[in-house]
């Protein structure tokens, strides 16, 4: 129906609406017969990517640690037209250990950072040893 005299729904996260259509449903079960497994996996992947940094932006995780980028890898992959790139990042954590990592994340097409840029890494709330990319850090 037009939807005349029902209440008007809370507007959805848009990844949160792209997630029940391709995991939940009649259009999920549709999705697991349509689209092979491989490609399933890899369009969550890229939802979990999204959801990771949505909630860095939103302000909602404390920096655990700074990084030097390395080096930045397109993977091809795009999500709301941002791209999903391999970041190697040179990691210092607050209480002063140093790594190396490659983490694979979302960034916004208009910040990209390059090698020699410092980004900010927050602790991921649902695995706390898991780093998400925060952004670039300004001095």
């Amino acid at each position: 129906m037009m939807n005349f005299f029902s209440k008007k729904k809370k507007q959805q996260d848009a990844i949160e609406h792209a997630d029940q259509l391709m995991n939940k449903g009649l259009s999920g079960l549709f999705m697991k017969g349509l689209i092979p497994q491989e490609q399933r996996e890899q369009i969550n992947q890229s939802l979990n990517s999204a959801r990771q940094a949505q909630t860095a932006a939103n302000g909602g995780l404390a920096m655990a640690a700074t990084a030097v980028v390395i080096s930045v890898t397109d993977t091809g992959k795009l999500v709301n037209f941002d791209p999903i790139v391999v970041l190697v990042l040179d990691v210092t954590e607050v209480s002063g250990n140093r790594y190396q990592k490659t983490l694979e994340t979302l960034v916004s097409k208009l910040q990209i950072p390059r090698p020699g840029d410092t980004v900010g890494l927050g602790s991921n709330p649902i695995n706390p040893s898991e780093l998400i990319y925060m952004g670039l850090v300004t001095a």
